[in-house]
């Protein structure tokens, strides 16, 4: 196919073009222009491309002319490679004219203006502090700048009335990230094209902002404290608007069913009436989306304000074929539902709260009429094209049945009215399916899968179930094979299932809040690499058969299993077995035998089981990959009795909240990689381990809350710190303190006492 290497090639001639090495080629051999005009043109090509892709299947005239222009499109590249070539051989010559040429159109200040003579200056880029002025008086004097960029430091400006009244022929606006107050004056710049107000504090616009009518992109990406946007309907020329973040929006700016250009709308939020509750038939401005041809991404809010069918229809979702991602939203749902990269931090904190806390549509929301909510639905009815669908608490009982063959992604979040599962099993393309807060469905089946389907999701790699309080089984069909390429299965909050499907393709399984009956239907698995296991309150012990036929297992998480006794003996046979972290268990009093043989073993991590008495060698040893291991509030653990010479790559070691830990082994000589050593809040340890003066490799000690601890070792640290150890303390102080020749050296030392409440440093350096 023509588009899989001509899209990701426009990617690298446009990232070629704006390089710094081709712009500099540029101004030496006067060549801006051009580049301009072909980075102006490029997204020109990438329209007719992907229009020319679903041509090609039916024109072969068209496949001949994409064949021709593939290795057009190669030439090209070829001769942008040489270019990018050329500059780097000359680079210093280019570079000194480059900045003759252009040393009164480009500008980088720090704070402030100083230049008096600045009569060709287009481009200025400041960088401010908080402390200083944005703009001097010799700024406003130079009326033809095009570019304005500010990187702020901090603090907060309240612009001048007058500040934008000077810049005519400005064409670009960057105060990202800025605490800023626009004042009216913005509204007089009749040539600007972009503006960035992202990720300010901004709460309104000023109304006069309704006058930039050559407008293309307006950024208000993460303007929280946003409650609402002037008039739209001049800015005809807008392309972009990014209101991603402003969870404070209550309805849509008025006019914008008139921007017939524009083509980025992230969320489109349904206005409110005071009436919600009462009118059934009430027209909503849902159906001034009708006119707009948006592509990308689609978040519509609120749609439980929808009174009828019709306003959904009149939406035209049908017709915009160029939306990839759409989600809709019924109730006071205000997360992001559409994966992003740069957002996907942010994205699993969101993922983590909605496992903890009650979903949008099960609390601050309305009863909504099932009805009327898959009336509503039924006529958001999206484009063929759509590849990734999102519904989130949506009122009705069923869904409607779409032919939409081209998604890879669709997410369910608290549908609690629906009775069955849509059917999803025939979509070709499905890579990725998460469903959560089903609360009336009872069985997963063949309306699931569907009829009439040799292969069932013969795509998908990641299912996610949670949050199915009454689902009590989860059944396949003999005859047919299905899920054969899942690989990442996560069960939550299904306490009620006890059989489920047998996916001998799974490589990644979590269950969480499941009922132990469950882990019957997993034991002819062969291929898992990773295993969690969580929040199992009723399960007592793991069956030995999943762990002897997972041989591959590579991660094994076992937490909060309070009944849990014991872990099985078969754990010893996890020979590929990199981390193993067991949490929570406070019934377990043991470790297996056989440690020892889980040679590939990197990091242990035990914490919060209060039965465990000691940790013997015959139970833990022999772990010569071991890099990580952390022992944390094991309340009754009294010994670790361990031979640490045989943990040769140990490099971090951790004892945390043990308060019957009355000595570490005195064998930690023998750990001849250790880099790491904390221990914090053991109360009964007396003293360090003499042997810790031959660890050469250790570079940084922590002591926290030991206050029975009154001596340090002979050590060559590199970081120390001490904490809420008060003979400790007394003795590595600097003027006269008994151990502190032992830590004169060190670089970057702390000691500190909550009771004396003073802290004092080492010296950096004894030579």
């Amino acid at each position: 196919m023509a588009d899989i290497f001509l899209a990701p090639l426009l990617q690298v001639f446009y990232e070629k073009l704006v390089s710094p090495a081709l712009q500099k080629l540029g101004v030496l051999w006067g060549l801006t222009d051009d580049f301009q005009k072909l980075q102006q043109t490029l997204p020109i090509i990438q329209a007719l491309l992907e229009d020319a892709e679903e041509r090609q299947r039916t024109d072969r005239a068209v496949q001949i002319w994409l064949s021709k222009l593939n290795d057009a499109a190669c030439k090209a590249e070829d001769l942008l490679e040489a270019f990018s070539h050329e500059v780097y051989k000359i680079h210093d010559l280019i570079y000194d004219l480059a900045r003759s040429i252009a040393r009164n159109e480009y500008l980088i200040l720090e704070n402030s203006l100083q230049q008096s003579d600045l009569a060709q200056l287009r481009h200025l880029s400041i960088i401010r502090d908080y402390r200083s002025s944005l703009f001097s008086d010799a700024l406003y004097r130079e009326k033809h700048l095009r570019t304005l960029l500010v990187v702020s430091g901090g603090g907060f400006w309240d612009a001048p009335a007058h500040v934008f009244s000077h810049f005519f022929y400005l064409r670009v606006l960057d105060l990202s990230g800025y605490d800023i107050k626009l004042p009216e004056s913005i509204g007089e710049l009749h040539c600007l094209k972009y503006l960035d107000l992202s990720k300010t504090h901004i709460e309104e616009l000023p109304s006069t902002a309704s006058s930039l009518c050559s407008l293309l992109i307006l950024n208000l990406f993460g303007c929280y404290n946003l409650k609402r946007l002037p008039v739209v309907s001049n800015m005809t020329e807008l392309r972009h608007l990014n209101i991603s973040g402003r969870e404070k929006l209550t309805d849509m700016p008025f006019g914008i069913e008139k921007l017939v250009h524009l083509l980025t709308l992230p969320i489109y939020v349904v206005k409110s009436s005071c009436f919600d509750f009462f009118l059934r038939g009430k027209r909503s401005d849902l159906t001034r989306l009708g006119n707009l041809n948006l592509r990308g991404e689609l978040k519509i809010k609120h749609l439980e304000r929808v009174g009828n069918g019709d306003d959904a229809k009149e939406a035209n979702l049908m017709n915009k074929e160029y939306l990839k991602s759409l989600g809709l939203c019924w109730g006071n749902d205000d997360t992001s539902l559409f994966p992003n990269p740069a957002l996907e931090a942010s994205t699993a904190r969101f993922l983590e709260r909605k496992r903890q806390t009650p979903g949008p549509s099960q609390t601050n929301r309305c009863e909504m009429d099932a009805n009327l909510g898959a009336e509503v639905l039924a006529h958001l009815q999206p484009h063929q094209n759509l590849q990734r669908l999102f519904v989130v608490g949506y009122p009705g009982l069923s869904f409607p049945h779409w032919i939409l063959p081209k998604l890879t992604m669709v997410v369910l979040i608290n549908c609690r009215g629906c009775l069955h599962l849509p059917t999803l099993g025939h979509l070709p393309l499905l890579e990725t399916l998460r469903m959560e807060g089903m609360a009336e469905v009872t069985s997963i089946g063949r309306e699931f899968y569907g009829e009439n389907t040799p292969l069932i999701f013969p795509s998908l790699v990641e299912l996610t179930i949670g949050d199915f309080p009454v689902l009590q089984e989860w059944s396949s069909i003999d005859g047919r094979e299905t899920f054969p390429k899942l690989s990442k299965l996560t069960v939550r909050k299904c306490p009620n299932l006890i059989v489920m499907p047998s996916v001998l393709s799974l490589q990644h399984l979590e269950l969480h809040d499941c009922n132990p009956r469950i882990l019957r239907s997993l034991e002819n698995l062969t291929l898992l690499s990773d295993l969690v296991i969580k929040r199992f309150t009723e399960l007592l012990s793991l069956p030995g058969i999943l762990l002897r036929n997972n041989c591959l297992l590579r991660s094994l998480k076992i937490i909060s299993c309070p009944k849990l006794h014991s872990l099985p003996s078969e754990l010893k046979n996890l020979t590929s077995l990199k981390s193993l972290t067991i949490r929570w268990c406070e019934e377990l009093s043991s470790l297996p035998l056989g440690f020892q043989n889980l040679t590939a073993l990197e990091s242990l991590e035990i914490g919060d089981c209060h039965s465990l008495i000691s940790l013997p060698q015959e139970g833990i040893g022999g772990l010569s990959s071991l890099r990580t291991l952390s022992i944390e509030n094991c309340s009754n653990l009294a010994s670790i009795s361990m031979k640490f010479q045989d943990f040769t790559a140990l490099e971090h070691l951790t004892i945390m909240y043990c308060p019957s830990l009355a000595a570490l082994p005195d064998d930690l000589q023998y750990l001849s990689a250790l880099q790491s050593l904390t221990t914090l809040g053991c109360p009964e340890l007396v003293f360090l381990p003499e042997g810790l003066q031959h660890v050469t490799t250790l570079q940084t000690l922590e002591i926290r809350s030991c206050p029975s601890v009154t001596a340090l070792p002979e050590c060559g640290l590199q970081h120390f710190s001490i904490q809420d150890c008060p003979d400790l303390e007394r003795r590595c102080q600097q003027d006269g303190g008994a151990d502190w020749w032992k830590i004169a050296h060190v670089s970057y030392g702390y000691v500190f006492s909550s009771a004396s409440r003073q802290s004092s440093g080492a010296a950096s350096s004894s030579s």
